[in-house]
C-alpha cells in the first residue's frame, strides 16, 4: 500500500513542479497544448514508475491521468473566467490531485473502514478542532476583542501601506507554531518565536512615536501567544487524558 501511494506521490510532484516550466502554466489557458503535454508527462512518469507492474496497476494509472486532466482543465477555466491564479486555488488543485491519489489507496486495499474509524477517533476529533480553533475562532475572536480600540482609531491607518490580512496570517501561523511546539515539548521555541517577532517589530515601535499603536502591538502580539498556548495546553492535556 505504502509503495503505490509513494510512486503516485513521487509522480505528481515530479510532473507538477519538477517539469511543469513557468511559462507551460501560463500559456496552457490560450493553448490546450500545453495542458496535454503537461497531462503526457504525468502519463509518461507513471509508466516509468509502474514500468514492471502495468498489468496490475494499469486502471489505476488511466484513472490518475484523466482525473488530473480534468482537475487542472476545471482550474484553468476557474482562472481564466472567474478568479485569477491565487493561493487559495493552488491550494484546493493540490488537494483535489492528493484526494484522488488517497481514493485510489482507499479503493485498491480496502482501507475505507479502517481510515474511517482512525478519522472519528477521539484524538482525530480532539487534532480537528483545535487546529479550528487554531485557524478560525481565534482570528475571530481576537478581533472582537480589539474592537473596542480599533474602531475608529486613526492609528489602524498604517494598515494601508501593509500587505492585505497580514497579520491576520502572521498571527495565525505564529499561533499554529505555538500549537505545535507545546505537543513536541520544544518550549524554548516559543521564547525563540516572541524574541523573533520583537526584533521584527521593534523598527515599527521605534519610528512610530506613538503610545497607543505601541500599546496595540504588544496586546495584539501577548494575546496572540496566549490564545495560543491555552490551545496548544489544551490540546496537550486532552491527548494525556484520552491515553
Amino acid at each position: 500500500m505504502s509503495i503505490l501511494f509513494l510512486k503516485l506521490l513521487l509522480a505528481h510532484l515530479l510532473g507538477d513542479f519538477v517539469f511543469q516550466p513557468k511559462r507551460w502554466v501560463h500559456k496552457r489557458k490560450q493553448h490546450a497544448g500545453y495542458l496535454l503535454l503537461h497531462i503526457g508527462i504525468h502519463a509518461v512518469l507513471l509508466l516509468i514508475l509502474f514500468g514492471n507492474q502495468l498489468a496490475i496497476f494499469w486502471d489505476v494509472i488511466l484513472f490518475v491521468i484523466c482525473t488530473h486532466l480534468i482537475i487542472d482543465s476545471l482550474k484553468i477555466y476557474t482562472e481564466r473566467y472567474l478568479y485569477p491564479f491565487s493561493f487559495r486555488l493552488f491550494v484546493i488543485d493540490q488537494c483535489a490531485h492528493l484526494l484522488v491519489i488517497l481514493s485510489v489507496i482507499v479503493y485498491r486495499y480496502e482501507v475505507f473502514a479502517e481510515w474511517a474509524s482512525y478519522l472519528l477517533s477521539e484524538k482525530a476529533l480532539l487534532f480537528i478542532i483545535a487546529i479550528l480553533l487554531t485557524v478560525y475562532v481565534s482570528p475571530i475572536m481576537l478581533r472582537v476583542f480589539f474592537q473596542k480600540w480599533t474602531n475608529g482609531a486613526e492609528f489602524l491607518q498604517k494598515s494601508k501601506h501593509s500587505l492585505t490580512n497580514a497579520g491576520m496570517w502572521i498571527g495565525i501561523m505564529e499561533r499554529i507554531l505555538i500549537v505545535l511546539f507545546i505537543q513536541v515539548g520544544f518550549l524554548s521555541g516559543l521564547g525563540f518565536l516572541l524574541g523573533a517577532k520583537s526584533i521584527f517589530r521593534f523598527g515599527d515601535l521605534t519610528n512610530a512615536k506613538d503610545t497607543k499603536y505601541t500599546e496595540y502591538i504588544l496586546i495584539g502580539t501577548l494575546a496572540s501567544f496566549v490564545v495560543g498556548i491555552l490551545i496548544g495546553y489544551a490540546l496537550r492535556l486532552g491527548l494525556r487524558y484520552l491515553g
